[in-house]
């Protein structure tokens, strides 16, 4: 959360809106990409065998992530903001 009032801390005038939307989505699937690791570690760690059941998911918030990011490289690209 820390980087979202980062992001919104900085001067509207750096950042077009649509910029700032693919900054904030990007932060967002790498906090949740974050969360689920950490939760399957801690599944690892306390010896629940069913940890694997993060993988799906791990593997979703990952492309999510991945998705936002070639939208922002684009969008940075197109409209060299």
């Amino acid at each position: 959360m820390a980087q979202q009032d980062r992001v919104k801390s900085l001067p509207d005038v750096a950042f077009c809106e649509e910029k700032k939307g693919l900054i904030n989505e990007f932060i967002a699937a790498n906090h949740v990409l974050w969360t689920l690791q950490s939760q399957q570690t801690q599944a690892i760690i306390n010896d629940d065998l069913d940890f694997m059941r993060f993988d799906d998911l791990i593997h979703l918030a990952r492309e999510k992530k991945e998705q936002v990011k070639y939208a922002l490289i684009a969008h940075l690209e197109a409209h060299h903001c």
